[in-house]
């Protein structure tokens, strides 16, 4: 019956969920040895999201894969050139080193499916044998 509460939520929804994101929830969720179904009692996402919203440097949470946490200033302009930029300040700004992103993401079984170089999307009419090119996907494009 699991799996069929599993399959039914995959193809529930406005989007149906990739078979890629389905693993990943159960191999990399579900079936994690710290995976405690009872943590799942009274479950709300709204209220986790606001938990995480509101952390700041309160709580414990942790980040797996490497990143990293800074606080940060950024200047906003303002509308005048005569007027300086205001700071803002981001206390606990979380990122990732773009290498490591680019690593995690070529190691993943999915990347052979990656369109890494440029084609174009072909049809040729039947009657006379002329050829179109089709644009849908930016890697059919020329600018690709």
């Amino acid at each position: 019956m699991t799996i069929y509460h599993l399959m039914t939520w995959m193809n529930s929804g406005t989007h149906q969920k990739l078979e890629a994101e389905v693993s990943h929830l159960v191999k990399d969720v579900i079936q994690v040895e710290d995976f405690n179904i009872k943590d799942l009692d009274g479950f709300s996402v709204r209220k986790s999201l606001h938990m995480l919203d509101n952390n700041g440097r309160k709580g414990t949470i942790t980040f797996p894969d490497d990143w990293r946490e800074i606080d940060i200033t950024i200047e906003i302009p303002t509308r005048s050139k005569e007027d300086s930029s205001r700071s803002f300040s981001i206390p606990g700004f979380h990122y990732h080193l773009l290498v490591a992103v680019i690593r995690s993401t070529f190691a993943n079984i999915q990347a052979s499916a990656y369109h890494l170089f440029p084609f174009q999307h072909m049809w040729k009419d039947p009657l006379d044998d002329h050829q179109e090119h089709i644009f849908n996907e930016l890697y059919t494009s020329d600018s690709w």
